[in-house]
């Protein structure tokens, strides 16, 4: 014993187990204490909690490391970061993420989430924490490249989101946002140039203008159709030849001409005015560059139903007369003194005119020209001297006007029917309409044109080949576009009216396509008041087209200057079928921007009205490329066609009110002074000083079709035939229902 005793090993292993045993004690002793302590705890915990001190209970929870309960504790009362503290101390990381993302405390959110290896956690977590740039990290790493992108461009690394979102395939969203990176940059072109494969017209036009690539910005403008707005931008930009070049494309012509000019190139300029019907404007220019056979050869294509007309004639005498062309400036002056003229021109003008009626020696027509300047020129003992001397002088001489190719017509103005008002439009404006009249009038309209007469016995111009159908023609008269005749047609045996374009009135392709579409617009439509499209083609390169003949009037004839329209049942039964034709082409979105009493037609035989022209009809949301012009008789023309406004059926509607308010006064509510401004800016004067007689009911109709506003005018014309007839009828029906 004593030897096993003293041996090391065992003392060793002695040692060993005592120590072993007396760790276990002392273990089990920490335990029992831990065990009581946490009893204790526990105890202290549920009695704070008794006492309703659920803080209180959460601190002892806390001080006695009871995480969980701490945390259930917080949670009730909604401290959940707090919760979330008790149980990273816990380290159970999940359940504390979850608290610290109720209490919006991300960062911590993401710390427990690193410790789970939630990477979807932990991104959330430093999405909403705005640690874009490690959330995007992440992202990539898991190939989730537009995810990633969405969050570098939170992060404002627009420039690697480019990149992420190509590698993610959403090649529109890179290229928009490498756009708004460049513009941020100050790279302007390349942001428009990316804009505009985006098709992003509106933000090219800004990228490209803020760094001032004027040229560029215009151009996208042109691609949206906004030619103005361009070309306003080269002008400003002092870019006068692109500018106009943009104003002719957004035809208007009249700002294209005056650019031409700046850009140094006056034969474009010249060529824009006419386009835009500014013949004198040309005229007076060729004349300026002393380029006389060129300023000729336009007054040569002026008809007199052009506002250039009588300017056009003056110039073209005095160009005549200098060039010692007396036949030319003689032939001239006799036509100038078929126009309207102030008694002082007219004997300016017949005093030129007979004097060179002396020197070509055409006794003949001087003589009748000085007996039609009588009342200007005074009795014999009154007139003046020169009066007396080229009297005395033409008496000497003897000639025939046929050899000068003179056809005498009227010497102091036009014709009309008796009692009648001619129309405003051919007054001092543009293209007159030609009504197809009947017996009288029509052989006075026949007589007003000189008309050559070709070797085969048809006027000269008209295609020869068409001689084969149509016969018996018969000149009614002329427009700004074309020449109308009554013809028969053997084909269908009847009567028709041919309209043939006038060759060299205006710009030949401009022409054309007024021409055609005149024709289409008018045969699209089929109703027993409008007239009726029969046939259209193309002869001789010269185009034509037939239409339904109305022997009648027009509606000018049925309405005297100054003299109210008395009988009503007329005055409806013309209202009702306006109306009715109306209605008809509104239905079919086609508006005829020229509604006037030239363009209305009474039948003699039945009394039938019928709507004609419908040369300047449009249809709605069509801008027909070049032919977007001012359209419409001053006149009768709504404020939304002078201001250059968007125009639609009301417009219609407007013109219906001026001739109702004819028919209603005897005269126009616009009749002096700027036409145009009067229509746009004016108010309507008041009816009933005109006609005190007019019913309430009357005049509030007028107003409102008259409104200067399209929305506050009656939408459509059954709504006037059916307020026109109560107000004129409205007391008969009454009366019977009275009775």
């Amino acid at each position: 014993m004593q030897d096993i005793l003293s041996n090391p090993l065992f003392r060793a292993a002695l040692g060993i187990v005592v120590l072993g045993v007396g760790g276990w004690a002392v273990a089990q002793w920490v335990r029992k204490l831990s065990a009581a302590e946490d009893t204790r705890g526990q105890r202290d915990v549920e009695k704070a909690l008794a006492k309703g001190d659920k803080a209180g209970a959460a601190r002892i929870a806390m001080d006695n490391e009871l995480y969980d309960k701490a945390a259930e504790i917080f949670d009730m009362l909604g401290r959940h970061a707090d919760a979330g503290r008790a149980l990273r101390k816990a380290e159970k990381w999940e359940r504390a993420a979850g608290f610290f993302e109720k209490a919006d405390d991300y960062d911590s959110a993401a710390y427990c989430y690193r410790k789970t290896g939630d990477e979807r956690g932990l991104m959330r977590s430093l999405d909403r924490a705005g640690q874009w740039a490690e959330a995007a990290q992440m992202a990539e790493r898991a190939g989730r490249f537009v995810e990633a992108a969405d969050l570098l461009i939170k992060a404002g690394d627009k420039a690697r989101a480019v990149e992420l979102l190509v590698r993610g395939g959403d090649k529109e969203r890179a290229l928009a946002l490498s756009a708004e990176a460049r513009y941020e940059q100050g790279d302007y072109e390349g942001a428009g140039k990316a804009y505009v494969k985006l098709e992003r017209w509106e933000d090219a036009v800004a990228a490209f203008e803020k760094g001032e690539h004027v040229e560029l910005a215009s151009k996208v403008y042109a691609k949206m159709g906004r030619y103005v707005d361009g070309a306003d931008l080269l002008a400003r930009s002092g870019r006068p030849g692109e500018a106009a070049a943009l104003f002719e494309q957004a035809q208007r012509f009249r700002d294209a001409a005056k650019h031409w000019q700046l850009a140094g190139e006056p034969e474009r300029a010249m060529g824009c005015l006419l386009r835009e019907g500014d013949k004198l404007a040309v005229i007076k220019l060729r004349v300026a560059r002393g380029e006389v056979d060129q300023a000729l050869q336009v007054i040569s294509t002026v008809v007199d139903t052009e506002g250039a007309y009588v300017d056009a004639l003056r110039i073209g005498a005095s160009l005549h007369r200098e060039r010692g062309d007396d036949k030319a400036a003689f032939k001239a002056l006799y036509k100038l003194l078929e126009t309207r003229l102030s008694d002082a021109d007219r004997l300016q003008f017949t005093r030129e005119a007979v004097e060179l009626a002396v020197t070509i020696g055409q006794g003949r027509i001087g003589r009748v020209l000085l007996e039609r300047a009588a009342p200007q020129i005074g009795a014999d003992l009154d007139a003046p001297t020169w009066a007396k001397t080229l009297k005395a002088q033409l008496a000497e001489l003897d000639d025939a006007p046929e050899e000068m190719g003179l056809v005498q017509g009227r010497a102091t103005g036009r014709v009309t029917l008796s009692g009648a008002v001619e129309s405003e439009a051919t007054q001092s404006y543009g293209e007159g309409t030609v009504a197809y009249l009947g017996g009288e009038q029509r052989a006075a309209a026949k007589s007003e044109f000189g008309i050559e007469i070709d070797a085969d016995g048809w006027p000269k111009g008209v295609p020869i080949s068409l001689a084969r159908r149509y016969s018996g023609l018969e000149r009614l008269g002329q427009g700004g576009n074309g020449v109308v005749f009554r013809a028969n047609d053997r084909l269908l045996s009847r009567v028709v009216v041919l309209k043939f374009m006038i060759d060299g009135s205006m710009p030949t392709e401009m022409a054309r396509k007024y021409f055609e579409r005149e024709v289409k617009m008018a045969a699209s439509l089929s109703h027993p008041n409008i007239v009726h499209i029969y046939d259209m083609g193309h002869e001789d390169d010269v185009p034509w087209y037939s239409m339904e003949y109305v022997e009648g009037q027009a509606l000018s004839a049925f309405m005297p200057a100054g003299q109210i329209v008395g009988d009503k049942i007329f005055l409806m039964s013309v209202v009702e079928q306006i109306c009715a034709a109306l209605d008809h082409a509104h239905s079919k979105d086609m508006i005829h921007r020229d509604i006037k009493p030239d363009n209305i037609l009474i039948s003699s035989i039945d009394g039938a009205v019928k709507l004609l022209d419908f040369g300047l009809a449009r249809v709605l949301d069509d801008s027909f490329g070049e032919l977007s012009v001012l359209a419409g008789t001053p006149y009768y023309m709504a404020p939304e066609q002078i201001d250059g406004s968007p125009v639609d059926h009301r417009a219609d509607i407007y013109a219906l009110g001026i001739i109702l308010y004819r028919m209603f006064t005897g005269r126009l509510p616009f009749q002096d002074g700027n036409i145009f401004v009067a229509h746009a800016l004016e108010p309507v004067p008041d009816p009933l000083q005109f006609n005190p007689q007019l019913s309430r009911d009357v005049v509030s109709l007028l107003m409102r079709c008259l409104a200067k506003r399209p929305e506050e005018r009656p939408d459509n014309c059954g709504s006037i035939k059916v307020g026109l007839h109560d107000a004129l009828f409205g007391h008969l029906r009454s009366g019977v229902t009275n009775a």
